[in-house]
């Protein structure tokens, strides 16, 4: 069990000492960065706790404790130590305690734990046998509300101990991380009294999963999201729903809202409107840019609050007397602001050390918490005062940051074929002449809305690494991307590895026009979005000499019930035999394959239900069948993020070793 003793945050360098001389960024400082998470502050406002995560190269594993910050500026204390997993840590409205999830002993799945918030051993809660997604603390900090999964069946036992076998009835039926969806996997809602530590079902195991949910402030109801988006001919998939905390009452249907990712409720303090997120819906649905908006629980009627309505919103927190804290995706930065009672929205600084994540508090003159990074600062934790400024609370990442050279960001701008401005970050490599060429890669984010920031934690690490060889390295946010507004990231929509190939295109071609960029010297490489950008990239443009492809797909129709999008390809791209055209023109890589001529690797986790890695088999294959270098790397038992830390090591290795091999 892991001890709750209070450790103080390591200490700073001493009086005199003399700074470690710095050196380029390699994979150890990159295995050794820690991450933070699970951020969660206190209702009165002076503390947070949250997830320290680090690779433990012992035992081939990630450990997580849990930490809490002093938001006035003491000194971090750590709460958690040992093998014991930790997450998702939560306050009581109370102060007395803080609840967290962790897989114990003989568990099998995680389970609720309570720790005093003045110390001491941590008490276990639940002992059920389903997978708790998450749990929110009622007002009076008497019940937690479990969102929760049933227990899956236990296999038959008999002489032969068959396994059971797997039965679906959903028409979506995967999810990376889960597998395959049956009527067990999906999320309910279930209300948990602490002092009794007994379990009472509050909603019934349908199929839809409970994304998220929270108290009302008198505790009497709860406000939920269900995932209806099953349904292909309702686009407003995720339905607002009041339900009484009791067992046995009705869910009343507030709204149909339009999903967006990163989904929070927020009730107001009369209980009359709750504030959310609402994504485009339709063809635009994995595109667009999640705007603040609120719900009337009386009459259903939603209303998107103006002042965001041009922004990428995330992370909304209550601040109190009707404010909403809100981080915004801005062109390469994430800048923290408020929304006030009146819907004025207010930036608090420019972004530049971007806000990662962050909790709040309603206590008056309370700061925020917030995990942020910059230019050459890993993350750490920060207290976010109500004019902007950032005061640093931890050293977690110090060591690193101190030791490391970090490569100067420059900002860039490209023109495309068809007149698009593509915007991106520039990585030059270190102790290079001025005039002198050198090898360039395009470094190809994922999502595709997402974008690169001015932050060490909002780019790959990879491209640190790779300019730490030799290399110019371009992370370009082309169309697709956040933070250039709703229509340069819904330009892609049904139009997939065109008008990014051309901005790609254009970043590439401006790096050469520069006289930096030799261009017998250029590659490309990315995961997820960023290696099917770089599968389109390989069958069109034979400049490259290199490439790497990380869960990329080179043929759509090979996914099509194989992965989790089923949901994206219908609504946006209609079924392969409503649109064949279009199915063949995406899947170009493949169909085309003889037309490529770059050495490419391709990798993925061999448990991968996001971006299967059949896309970088097939490709593989043909490149084998055309006699062009190939190499395919597949990882046991991963899912679509690469986890285990010698797999993590390994992945950045044979990537370096692949560019050094085949473009210098």
């Amino acid at each position: 069990m892991a001890a709750c003793t209070l450790v103080a945050a390591l200490p700073a360098m001493a009086e005199g000492e003399a700074a470690p001389a710095r050196h380029p960024v390699t994979i150890d400082d990159i295995m050794a960065l820690r991450s933070l998470s699970g951020l969660d502050c206190a209702h009165d406002g002076k503390q947070a706790v949250y997830v320290v995560g680090e690779a433990d190269l012992k035992t081939d594993k990630r450990r997580n404790a849990l930490w809490l910050a002093d938001l006035a500026g003491g000194a971090p204390l750590q709460l958690t130590t040992g093998e014991d997993s930790a997450s998702a840590p939560s306050f009581s409205p109370d102060g007395k305690s803080i609840a967290f999830l962790s897989k114990r002993g003989k568990d099998k799945r995680a389970q609720i734990w309570l720790l005093d918030r003045r110390g001491g051993e941590a008490k276990n809660l639940t002992d059920g046998k389903g997978h708790i997604a998450g749990f929110r603390w009622s007002p009076d900090s008497k019940t937690l509300l479990l969102m929760i999964s049933d227990p899956a069946p236990e296999p038959p036992k008999d002489d032969e101990d068959r396994p059971l076998p797997v039965v679906v009835d959903d028409v979506k039926f995967k999810q990376d991380g889960v597998g395959f969806i049956t009527a067990e996997t999906h999320t309910h809602l279930a209300l948990f009294d602490v002092a009794a530590k007994t379990e009472t079902r509050l909603t019934a195991s349908d199929a839809f999963d409970v994304i998220t949910a929270e108290w009302a402030p008198d505790g009497k109801s709860i406000a939920y999201v269900a995932d209806h988006s099953v349904d292909f001919t309702d686009l407003g998939g995720h339905w607002l729903t009041v339900v009484e905390a009791k067992a046995g009452a009705a869910p009343k249907l507030v709204a149909k809202l339009h999903g967006a990712p990163g989904q929070t409720l927020i009730w107001s303090a009369d209980g009359k409107k709750i504030t959310h997120l609402v994504g485009p819906g339709g063809k635009a649905d994995q595109y667009g840019q999640p705007h603040l908006a609120e719900t009337a629980v009386d009459t259903g009627a939603t209303r998107i609050l103006p002042a965001t309505s041009g922004a990428f919103v995330s992370s909304p927190v209550d601040l109190g007397a009707g404010q909403v804290g809100v981080v915004l995706a801005e062109d390469r930065h994430e800048v923290p602001a408020v929304v006030d009672a009146k819907g004025t929205l207010r930036r608090l600084n420019d972004g530049t050390v971007s806000v990662l994540a962050q909790c709040g508090s309603p206590a008056p003159g309370a700061p925020r918490a917030v995990i942020a990074s910059g230019d050459g600062k890993p993350s750490e934790i920060y207290a976010l005062d109500a004019k902007g400024g950032l005061k640093l609370l931890t050293s977690h990442n110090k060591a690193v940051a101190d030791r490391v050279a970090w490569g100067k960001v420059e900002d860039y701008a490209a023109i495309a074929k068809d007149g698009n401005e593509v915007h991106g970050l520039l990585l030059r490599p270190t102790g290079v002449a001025a005039g002198t060429k050198v090898p360039t890669l395009l470094w190809i984010h994922g999502g595709p809305n997402a974008q690169d920031i001015h932050a060490v934690d909002g780019y790959s690490m990879i491209a640190d690494l790779l300019a730490a060889q030799g290399y110019a390295v371009l992370m370009p946010n082309y169309r697709g991307s956040s933070g250039r507004g709703d229509a340069y990231a819904a330009a892609i929509a049904a139009d997939w590895g065109q008008k990014e190939v051309a901005d790609l295109h254009a970043s590439l071609d401006w790096a050469v026009a520069q006289g930096f960029a030799d261009p017998a010297r250029l590659g490309a490489g990315g995961w997820s979005y960023g290696g099917i950008l770089t599968d389109f990239l390989i069958v069109r443009d034979n400049r490259l000499k290199a490439a790497f492809s990380g869960a990329g797909e080179g043929n759509i129709f090979a996914l099509f019930g194989v992965d989790q999008y089923v949901q994206q390809y219908t609504q946006e791209l209609g079924a392969p035999w409503k649109e064949p055209e279009l199915w063949m023109r995406l899947s170009e890589p493949l169909l085309h394959a003889d037309r490529i001529k770059t050495p490419t690797l391709f990798m993925g986790g061999i448990a991968d239900d996001n971006v299967p890695l059949i896309g970088g088999q097939q490709l593989y294959q043909a490149l084998k069948i055309t006699g062009v270098p190939t190499r395919l790397v597949g990882y046991p038992d991963e899912n679509h993020g690469i986890a285990r830390p010698s797999f993590q090591r390994d992945r950045l290795e044979r990537i370096v070793d692949w560019f050094k091999n085949h473009l210098n």
